[in-house]
């Protein structure tokens, strides 16, 4: 862009960058956020035409055909080049990574459960260094060359800072032990179990060509038909884009595409089997789908992971086989991966779905991969994780081959997702509460029923909170209300009823009818403003875009549980600010709780652990215990 008095200041307040360096072949040019950047187009092209006052002529069909175009032919390259990253062993496990800042540096390391040190400006990854570059290589496409590969062990000090280590043996840094960065093979000796033997991935007949016909019947949005092209263009592959973006969208037009009229297996979770039928449904409306049974005259059938023993002696029956939420497979010793394996031996088409692709055990990979045909899943697993781990030139073979197994997007190829903001909302026992409280906390009883009857109590402190919250609200929003006790939730919806405000409830009791009749309601009906549910029963696999703000009355005992709770709003289809309220009563366990999922939410330790729950409550009940 031509110098222009004022555009500096314009352009930094959007978050840009200069690129001066010369050698960099964008040398001259604005780097600037993508969100940052479509965030008002309209009005930054105005601010332009105003400092250029007429003296280049651009009009506003040109330049926004132009954004468009580049978005179209986005230049990868071009964003990572010159970038360098330092990968340090840490003697307590894991790794340090530091270096140039990237979003996809960011986004590989959040979710391989890294924590971010702010006194290091770096990354602690519980993982081992040659995962943390594959993965990061296979998201960035860097070269191994950008790397920094440091062989002395680094510490980490109480302040987060990192420093060479001096004593490994007797270092300590507080808080409970870490997991080590990856499993051994001798653990995972296991893996290497029978399982049925895949078909091999092949190329399929379908040209660029032939799939763009097929796809003009289709609405979608910019990002689906090269999802769609990835699954039709081979017999296997691993489509791995971000909660939200519409993988089940893409498979399921995939499928039917491939399928030419043949019967399609779709393996879900059981929450979600209604979920999946809507979606066959509102793509193919006269579909005819059974769910949980094999019915001849059906081209659907829907099961859930559970019950897929019965659908092995039919899988000759099948033409394509979707399975979703693929990473339910990643133990082989499981009755559901050999059931899933047998069925994929006989079904020529094999879609799998995760938003969880990058992988902290290499064993996890490894039988993805065998469910696909991929021919490195084939290797024994020892064998796998030897080469994976050790060698730089099967790292460069395994990005290559599985660049064109894997697609994933994350949800930045949706501008109008507009972000996610939480809020703590302090709240003040009154005097009769205190006393209540103080009665339960010192009453002769087991800790973990006086845990239970604080936390209930809690939570009914904060109904009259919630209920100013909700007055305080603008007649177009909309709001999600997580309680951890039926009771709550039937408290909630009186009152609700009482003051005027639609609402629908969601536990564990509701029938799958029932849930989607709510979900169905407070999506579609603008009167119905209140979603009311106990985070066990609603907080996962729902759609519920409809809201823009989400409360929680009572609190998840893990991180992991409280994003899946908000990920319900923020999600595909969300236009607007999602606003999370969570109201904390003052100097009570509310507090100890919230902090410990801070701290938990820091190390990820609820994805590292699978216990993380037990392990939750078991904190917090030590800290009742007199």
């Amino acid at each position: 862009m031509p110098y222009l008095e004022g555009a500096n200041r314009l352009l930094t307040g959007r978050g840009g960058s200069f690129i001066r360096r010369g050698e960099h072949p964008l040398s001259g040019y604005w780097r600037l956020p993508q969100r940052r950047l479509l965030e008002d187009l309209d009005v930054l092209f105005h601010q332009l035409g105003e400092l250029a006052d007429g003296r280049f002529a651009q009009d506003w069909s040109g330049f926004s055909r132009k954004i468009a175009d580049a978005q179209a032919d986005a230049r990868r390259d071009l964003f990572i080049w010159g970038m360098r990253l330092r990968i340090a062993p840490l003697s307590g496990g894991g790794v340090v990574l530091s270096g140039d800042y990237h979003p996809g540096s960011v986004a590989v390391a959040k979710r391989m459960h890294g924590a971010f040190l702010s006194t290091s400006r770096a990354w602690r990854v519980p993982a081992s260094p040659e995962i943390v570059r594959s993965n990061l290589i296979l998201e960035l496409g860097l070269l191994e060359e950008q790397f920094e590969m440091l062989d002395v062990l680094q510490e980490l000090l109480s302040d987060g800072s990192v420093s060479a280590a001096r004593d490994v043996t007797t270092m300590s840094i507080g808080g409970p032990p870490q997991e080590r960065s990856a499993a051994s093979v001798d653990e995972d000796s296991a893996a290497d179990v029978y399982l049925a033997a895949v078909p091999d991935i092949a190329k399929t007949s379908w040209t660029l060509q032939a799939i763009e016909a097929e796809l003009k019947p289709y609405s979608l949005m910019s990002h689906q038909p090269a999802g769609i092209r990835h699954l039709l263009q081979r017999t296997s592959a691993l489509l791995a884009d971000d909660m939200g973006l519409g993988k089940s969208r893409q498979a399921v037009i995939a499928a039917g595409i491939q399928s030419a009229g043949r019967q399609i297996l779709v393996v879900v979770l059981a929450s979600l089997v209604i979920n999946w039928e809507r979606e066959i449904q509102a793509v193919y409306p006269d579909a005819r789908i059974a769910r949980q049974r094999y019915q001849a005259d059906a081209q659907w059938a829907i099961v859930n992971y559970e019950r897929l023993g019965d659908f092995v002696a039919l899988a000759d029956q099948f033409a394509v086989m979707i399975v979703d939420e693929a990473h339910r497979l990643k133990e082989p010793t499981a009755a559901w991966t050999r059931n899933g394996f047998d069925i994929a031996a006989k079904v020529p088409n094999r879609y799998l779905l995760t938003g969880t692709p990058v992988l902290n055990r290499e064993s996890e990979l490894h039988t993805l991969l065998r469910l696909s045909g991929h021919p490195i899943g084939q290797l024994p697993l020892k064998d796998f994780c030897e080469r994976f781990a050790g060698r730089s030139e099967f790292r460069q073979g395994l990005r290559a081959e599985i660049s064109d197994w894997m697609l994933r997007r994350r949800k930045d190829v949706l501008p109008d997702l507009k972000g996610k903001q939480r809020q703590t909302v302090p709240v003040v026992l009154d005097e009769a509460q205190q006393v209540e409280y103080n009665a339960i906390r010192n009453a002769d009883q087991p800790v973990f029923a006086r845990l239970g009857r604080l936390r209930q109590l809690l939570e009914r402190v904060k109904v009259p909170v919630v209920m100013e919250l909700l007055g305080e609200l603008d007649p177009e929003d909309k709001v999600i209300l997580f309680c951890e006790y039926k009771e709550t939730v039937t408290t909630l919806q009186q009152l609700c009823e009482s003051a005027g405000l639609g609402c629908v409830t969601l536990v564990g009791t509701d029938s799958l009818t029932k849930r989607q009749r709510a979900i169905d309601r407070f999506q579609q009906d603008a009167d119905c403003r209140v979603f009311i549910g106990t985070t066990s029963a609603a907080g996962t696999g729902n759609n519920l875009t409809a809201a823009n703000y989400v409360f929680f009355l009572g609190l998840p005992w893990t991180p992991g549980l409280q994003d899946q709770a908000e990920d319900r709003a923020y999600r595909n289809g969300q236009r607007r600010l999602v606003v999370v309220k969570i109201p904390l009563v003052e100097n009570s366990i509310d507090l100890q709780l919230w902090q410990m999922l801070q701290d938990k939410r820091r190390i990820a330790q609820d994805l590292i652990e699978p216990d993380a729950v037990d392990k939750a409550q078991e904190q917090l009940a030590r800290d009742l215990c007199p």
